[in-house]
């Protein structure tokens, strides 16, 4: 379902679509479009429509988007913060790759709710179409290099108006390596999750590669996402149009504090407007 103002002048990339952008990463498919596929949810059954319910009403009182304001939910995924979302009154969009997330997004979100596809690179709205922009749940830092990870950033600022807020969410990176558990076992149902996590030589990113085994399976990839300071993200928001306003610890409302919270959650306003 397309919004009033969005383009139609392009699709949104399928996977066969990406092979020409950000080669530096791999010549082959990105990590994550093997991780989240249909079986997702079944291998992180914790990772729950309720279990977001504090974060996404946490978001909706720090952004106080009015009646009416359009709203991106990016990287959606299933759409678990989206479902909470979709009752503050706003118009909401939802934005991810995995087309079998989506179609489990599609399912609990209400019809007024508009999902689509697309890489975050090259979002298919007009400039200035949101009010407000949310990326929950460790979203951002995908990508292998950080003027790829700014280019995101960049295209988020394009699609915000001015004034308009951001929430991004990350994990605190001090916290993340300190707290850093180097495997696991667990048993979903019939299958086997091993998980191994490292980090990187250069300390720059958190690795795990996780490996499913059960009847007729046995599948594995890695995920790798960069870990960045807080100063690191702040530098990157400034130079793609973003101002910092506050750096959330956690969920809770406490102020971020370096190797102690668990989470640093930015708010920042899109320069060009009033804060």
């Amino acid at each position: 379902m397309e919004g009033p103002h969005q383009r139609d002048d392009r699709k949104w990339p399928h996977s066969a679509n990406l092979e020409n952008m950000d080669r530096q990463d791999t010549e082959h498919e990105y990590w994550f479009e093997k991780a989240f596929v249909a079986d997702y949810l079944e291998v992180y059954p914790a990772r729950t429509v309720e279990s977001a319910r504090n974060e996404a009403l946490a978001a909706l009182k720090w952004l106080s988007p009015a009646p009416g304001q359009k709203l991106l939910d990016l990287c959606c995924g299933a759409g678990r913060h989206s479902f909470w979302l979709q009752e503050s009154q706003c118009q909401l969009y939802g934005v991810d790759l995995s087309k079998d997330l989506l179609t489990e997004a599609r399912r609990h979100l209400s019809e007024d709710v508009s999902l689509s596809r697309a890489d975050m690179r090259d979002l298919p709205f007009e400039q200035d179409f949101f009010d407000h922009v949310m990326m929950f749940f460790t979203s951002f830092g995908y990508f292998a290099g950080d003027e790829e990870n700014r280019r995101v950033l960049a295209e988020v600022a394009r699609v915000c108006s001015p004034g308009g807020l951001f929430l991004l969410d990350l994990p605190d990176r001090a916290t993340t390596i300190e707290q850093l558990i180097p495997s696991s076992e667990r048993r979903v149902g019939d299958r086997t999750i091993r998980e191994e996590r490292s980090m990187t030589a250069d300390k720059m990113r958190v690795e795990k590669t996780v490996t499913i085994t059960g009847p007729g399976e046995n599948r594995n990839y890695t995920e790798s996402v960069r870990l960045f300071s807080r100063e690191e993200i702040e530098t990157l928001l400034q130079a793609s149009g973003w101002e910092s306003k506050f750096c959330y610890g956690d969920w809770d409302g406490n102020g971020h504090e370096d190797g102690i919270s668990p989470r640093m959650i930015f708010v920042s306003s899109r320069v060009g407007g009033n804060s």
